[in-house]
C-alpha cells in the first residue's frame, strides 16, 4: 500500500472525522464544510502520491429511496489536483444523462485553493447540450461546467443531485428530493430499487461512503463482492440507513486484457427485488404484447423457410436473416427505452434496432413458425451476481425446447456467422423472460473443439532453397466466424491482397492461388485453401541449409488467433486474462526436401498440460520427408490467475518453436 495511504489509515484509527468515527452515535451524515476543510488539510501533497494525477479525498453518496422505487442521490466529491494532467482533466466538468429517465444538477462547485482561499464556481455558466451519439440515438444530454484554471495543489469540491432510476442498458444512481420535471419519472419496475456501486478506481481514494436511506417497509438484499467493506445498518424515524464504506483505497493496477473491472474491484450489489424469478416474470409482462405476427411478417417467414427441410434449418435461416438484414442502430421510443423491446412490426418496418429489437424481431419470426420463444437479459463481458439487481447490457432470444430446456440465439452477434449464439460469451449470466419466471442461469461452455482450426499442409523446398506450400484449413465456431468477417469486410478485388498480408510465412511470400467459403453461405463450416511460394526460404549455402517450420509462423494468425499474440510479459497476474474464445488449433504438415538433403536437427518433442492450455508438438524425419504435428488447446475463455503461469509457458513454447531451425546437410 502507498505509504501515505498507510499513514492516513493509521490516523483514522485514532482520530475520526464525521461519518467515519467510532465515537459516532447516529447514522452517517454528509460531511460538513468544517469537516471538508479538515479532510483537505490532512490529505497530503503530490509528493506523497507519486505517479498519480488526482487524489479523491472524499467520495460520498446518500441515496434516498421512495416507496415507488424512484431515488435521489446526493453526491459530494472532494478531489485534489496532483499534476498538470489532473488540471487538464478538470478544465470542464461533465454530467451525461438521459432526460427520459433522470434529472441531474450541479448543486455546488467550489475550488479550495492551495493558499487556503475558497472560490465558488458560478453555476450559471453550465451549458446543456446533446451528447455525442453513434449508432444509438436515444436523446442523451450533458451538462458542461467550465472550471477556472486550477493549479497543482488545488482541491475541487463537487456536489451534485440526481433523481431518476436505473434501467437495463443504462447506468447510474437514481430518489426523494424534488427536482424540476421529476414528477414525470416512473421506475420501470414500480416499487423496486437496485444499485451496483464500485469502490475502487484508477485513482487513490482516502474515504468513500455509500449510504442508502430505505423506507422501513421496503426490505433490500445486498452482498459485497471482490473484497471487504465496512458496513452498518441504522434506524431513523422513517428509514433504514444502509452504509458501506472504505478508507485508504489504492488505485486498481490494470493488467493487459484483464476481465471487466466489475469482476475485480470491491463492490456492493443491492436490490429490493426478491429473486430472479420475479425479474423474469416482470420482463415477460412488459414485453408480452411486442411480438404480434403481422401478415407482412408471416409472408416473409413463409418466403424464407418455404423450401427448407426441417425446423432446425428454418430457425437458423431466420436467425441469420435478422442478423444480416436488421441493421444495428437505436432510436428512442421515450421513457420505456432500455427495457421494452420495440414491436416486431416496428423493427420489420424500420429494418433496424439495437440488440433488444433484433432479439424481438427473431422472437416474432420464430413465433410465426410456431416455436415457443422469449427475450432474455444478459451481461456481455462480466458476471451477473446472485443479488437480483439489473446487471445487464444485452438482450438475446431463447427457445424452449420440447424437453423443457432452453437454448440461446443471438441475431446481434451472428452477422456472417454459423453460430446461433456467441461462443465468445461462454458461462455468461442470463435471465429468461418467461410467464412462470426463471432463475439466473449461465450460457454453455464451449470446448476447444467447438472453436477449432485444423490445417493440413504440404510443403516442398527446392534445391535453391525456395518454398512451395499448399495449406488446406477447416474452421469451426469462432474461427469460422472470424474468417468470414475478415473476408466479408473486404470487397472481392481486395481478397488476394488481404490474404497475402495475413499469410505470415515469410516477408517475401507470394500468394499464388486461394479459395474460401462464401461468408454468406451458412450451409457448412468454412474452408480455406492457400497456395504460396517464397524464394530463398532455406538459408545457408555449401553443406548446410536451415529453415523454420512453415506452419509454426501461424498463417492467417490475424484472421483466426490474434489473441495468441497477447502479451505474456508478466510472470504473474492478479486478475483473469480474457481471451476471445476457447480455441483448438491443429497443424499437420509434410515437408518434402530435395534429394541429397539430410536432416541433422529437428525441434524436440514438447508437451504441456495445464488447467487452461494444452500444447503438444512432435516432429519426425524419414529420409527426404519431414512430418510434424502441433496442437494447442485454449480450454478457458478467461485464463484464471492461478493458471496463467502455465498458459504463459505454453505460449512461450509455441513462440520458441516458430524460431527454431531445422538443420540439414547437403551431400
Amino acid at each position: 500500500m502507498n505509504k501515505r495511504l498507510l499513514m492516513y489509515a493509521a490516523l483514522l484509527a485514532v482520530a475520526f472525522v464525521g461519518w467515519s468515527g467510532s465515537a459516532q452515535a447516529d447514522a452517517p451524515t454528509p460531511a460538513t464544510d468544517e469537516e471538508i476543510k479538515e479532510l483537505i488539510a490532512k490529505a497530503g501533497n503530490a509528493e506523497d502520491y507519486k505517479g498519480q494525477s488526482l487524489l479523491y479525498i472524499l467520495d460520498e453518496d446518500d441515496v434516498y429511496v421512495q416507496d415507488s422505487g424512484l431515488a435521489t442521490t446526493e453526491s459530494c466529491k472532494i478531489i485534489k489536483i496532483l499534476t498538470e494532467a489532473g488540471i487538464k482533466a478538470h478544465a470542464v466538468l461533465r454530467m451525461d444523462y438521459d432526460p427520459d429517465t433522470r434529472r441531474v444538477v450541479f448543486k455546488r462547485v467550489r475550488i479550495h485553493r492551495k493558499d487556503g482561499s475558497i472560490e465558488d464556481v458560478p453555476l450559471s455558466t453550465v451549458v446543456t447540450q446533446p451528447t455525442e451519439q453513434y449508432a444509438i440515438y436515444w436523446g442523451g444530454l450533458q451538462h458542461l461546467l467550465p472550471i477556472p484554471r486550477l493549479a497543482v495543489g488545488d482541491t475541487i469540491e463537487i456536489k451534485t443531485s440526481k433523481i431518476g432510476f436505473n434501467i437495463a442498458y443504462l447506468s447510474d444512481s437514481g430518489g426523494l428530493h424534488s427536482m424540476a420535471g421529476a414528477e414525470n419519472l416512473l421506475p420501470p419496475m414500480e416499487g423496486h430499487w437496485y444499485e451496483v456501486m464500485l469502490f475502487q478506481t484508477s485513482h487513490p481514494i482516502l474515504q468513500k461512503r455509500y449510504s442508502v436511506h430505505m423506507p422501513k417497509d421496503m426490505p433490500v438484499q445486498y452482498e459485497v463482492y471482490n473484497g471487504m467493506l465496512k458496513t452498518s445498518l441504522w434506524f431513523d424515524d422513517d428509514n433504514h440507513v444502509y452504509t458501506f464504506s472504505a478508507e485508504a483505497i489504492e488505485p486498481i493496477k490494470s493488467e493487459p486484457r484483464m476481465v471487466a473491472r466489475d469482476d475485480c474491484v470491491p463492490k456492493v450489489v443491492l436490490a429490493t427485488v426478491p429473486d430472479w424469478e420475479t425479474k423474469s416474470r416482470w420482463f415477460y409482462e412488459v414485453n408480452k404484447d411486442q411480438f404480434e405476427v403481422t401478415p407482412e411478417i408471416q409472408a416473409k417467414v413463409d418466403e424464407l423457410t418455404r423450401d427448407l427441410p426441417d425446423m432446425e434449418t428454418k430457425i437458423r435461416k431466420l436467425n441469420n436473416w435478422v442478423a444480416d438484414n436488421i441493421r444495428y442502430y437505436g432510436t428512442s421510443r421515450g421513457p420505456c427505452e432500455g427495457f421494452t423491446l420495440h414491436t416486431g412490426e416496428e423493427t420489420f418496418r424500420d429494418r433496424g434496432g439495437v440488440c433488444k429489437d433484433k432479439a424481438g424481431m427473431l422472437v416474432t419470426m420464430m413465433r410465426a413458425l410456431g416455436c415457443e420463444v422469449y427475450p432474455a437479459l444478459t451481461m456481455a463481458g462480466s458476471r451477473v451476481e446472485r443479488i437480483p439487481a439489473d446487471q445487464f447490457n444485452h438482450t438475446v432470444t431463447v427457445q424452449r425446447m420440447d424437453d423443457g430446456s432452453f437454448r440461446i440465439l443471438d441475431p446481434t452477434w451472428i452477422p456472417q456467422s454459423r453460430e446461433v449464439w456467441s461462443s465468445r460469451e461462454a458461462l455468461q449470466g442470463l435471465v429468461y423472460g418467461t410467464p412462470e419466471g426463471e432463475d439466473l442461469t449461465l450460457s454453455p461452455y464451449y470446448s476447444p473443439e467447438y472453436n477449432s482450426m485444423k490445417f493440413k499442409t504440404t510443403s516442398q523446398i527446392d534445391a535453391d532453397g525456395s518454398l512451395s506450400i499448399e495449406i488446406n484449413g477447416e474452421l469451426k465456431g469462432y474461427c469460422c466466424t472470424y474468417m468470414r468477417r475478415n473476408m466479408g469486410r473486404h470487397p472481392s478485388p481486395e481478397h488476394k491482397a488481404a490474404l497475402e498480408r495475413a499469410l505470415n510465412i515469410a516477408a517475401n511470400a507470394k500468394l499464388l492461388d486461394f479459395s474460401f467459403t462464401d461468408p454468406f453461405d451458412y450451409s457448412e463450416d468454412s474452408k480455406v485453401m492457400l497456395e504460396a511460394e517464397a524464394d530463398g526460404y532455406a538459408a545457408g549455402k555449401g553443406e548446410v541449409r536451415m529453415f523454420h517450420l512453415p506452419m509454426m509462423s501461424h498463417p492467417l494468425e490475424k484472421f483466426l488467433i490474434p489473441d495468441f499474440s497477447y502479451s505474456v510479459a508478466k510472470d504473474e497476474r492478479q486478475y483473469g486474462m480474457r481471451m476471445r474464445a476457447t480455441r483448438g488449433v491443429l497443424y499437420e504438415e509434410k515437408i518434402e526436401l530435395p534429394s541429397g538433403w539430410k536432416v541433422t536437427h529437428l525441434p524436440e518433442k514438447k508437451t504441456i498440460k495445464s488447467g487452461s492450455a494444452d500444447l503438444t508438438f512432435e516432429a519426425k524425419a524419414d529420409g527426404p520427408l519431414i512430418t510434424y504435428t502441433f496442437a494447442f488447446d485454449v480450454k478457458n475463455h478467461v485464463i484464471p490467475p492461478e493458471d496463467y503461469p502455465d498458459y504463459k509457458k505454453a505460449i512461450e513454447t509455441m513462440n520458441e518453436l516458430s524460431k527454431e531451425w531445422v538443420v540439414c546437410t547437403v551431400n
